[in-house]
């Protein structure tokens, strides 16, 4: 048990050797100096950041202002464009069935000439052969 409390002891004795002859004033004070001179020169940065953020910032939101602007009016241009489209693919529909029509009105004419045809051929063979 003695052995024990001297080993603790011992322990103690040296932890506290070691800590003290660390920690000098001097060396404190040096490495607090060390600590304050990093800190002004964050702060200094922090400082200028938080200027140009307030020079910066008011352009930069108008800029964006303006592009979302310039974005709007492509896409209702944009929206033009397509129901010019849709109107012009309409008639383009429309156009086409007229087409068809016609060309559907075509073929029976020209069906029922080569009937009337046939029929003045037929006509003229029987004239002839009297």
């Amino acid at each position: 048990m003695l052995r024990k409390a001297l080993k603790a002891a011992a322990v103690m004795g040296v932890a506290g050797v070691v800590l003290t002859g660390c920690a000098s004033k001097s060396y404190v004070d040096e490495q607090d100096a060390k600590i304050l001179e990093k800190l002004n020169a964050l702060e200094s940065k922090v400082s200028q950041f938080e200027q140009m953020h307030k020079t910066e910032h008011p352009k930069i939101v108008s800029r964006i202002e303006d592009l979302e602007t310039k974005v709007s009016n492509i896409e209702s241009e944009h929206q033009d464009i397509k129901a010019q489209i849709k109107a012009v693919d309409e008639k383009a529909e429309k156009n086409a069935a007229t087409i068809r029509g016609l060309s559907e009105k075509v073929d029976a004419l020209e069906a029922k000439l080569d009937r009337l045809s046939s029929n003045i051929e037929r006509v003229m063979k029987k004239s002839l052969a009297k």
